[in-house]
C-alpha cells in the first residue's frame, strides 16, 4: 500500500467551502470562500425498521423507515483575529443561504465532485479550551444542523 500509485484520485486534504447563492441555479457564492482545516460529518443514513414476524425463524424483517439522519456538519479552522463572518454567527441562526464544499486536486484546480447543503442552522459553536501552558493553536468549531447534502 506504501508504494501505491495514487495519481488520478482526489486528495482528501484539499478542498474549498463556498457561501453564497445556489451554485445549481447558477448564481455566483455572495460571501465567498472561507478557510476551514478540517471538515466532517459529510454523511447520511436511512434508518432502517426491524419487524418480527411469527413463522419466520432467520431473522426480522428489514424495512426502510420513510426518512432519512443526516449528521451535523462540522467545520473546523484557526481562529483569526479580525474575522467577521465566523463572530455573526449564533446558535439557532439560519445560515438561510447555500454552503458547498468543492473538491480539489492535487493542482489546486476545482473538481467535478462537490458537496451542498442549504438551509443550515447554527447548532453549536465553541473555541478549543484556553490554555496558557500550551503553545497550539486556538481552533474554532461550528456545527450546522441541514435537511440534508447533495453530492455532485
Amino acid at each position: 500500500m506504501a508504494g501505491m500509485n495514487r495519481q488520478g484520485y482526489v486528495s482528501d486534504f484539499r478542498f474549498l467551502v463556498l457561501t453564497g447563492k445556489d451554485l445549481i441555479t447558477g448564481m455566483l457564492p455572495t460571501v465567498g470562500n472561507i478557510c476551514f482545516s478540517k471538515v466532517s460529518g459529510i454523511e447520511t443514513a436511512m434508518e432502517q425498521e426491524e419487524i418480527p414476524e411469527g413463522g419466520k425463524n432467520d431473522g426480522p424483517h428489514i424495512l426502510c423507515a420513510p426518512h432519512k439522519k443526516h449528521s451535523p456538519l462540522i467545520l473546523e479552522r484557526g481562529v483569526l483575529p479580525a474575522d467577521c463572518w465566523m463572530r455573526g454567527l449564533r446558535p439557532g441562526m439560519s445560515l438561510g443561504t447555500w454552503l458547498h464544499i468543492i473538491l480539489l486536486d492535487g493542482n489546486g484546480r476545482m473538481t467535478m465532485r462537490h458537496f451542498g447543503i442549504s438551509d443550515g442552522i447554527v447548532a453549536k459553536w465553541e473555541i478549543s479550551g484556553l490554555d496558557a501552558m500550551n503553545s497550539s493553536i486556538l481552533v474554532e468549531k461550528l456545527e450546522i444542523v441541514h435537511d440534508g447534502i447533495v453530492y455532485r
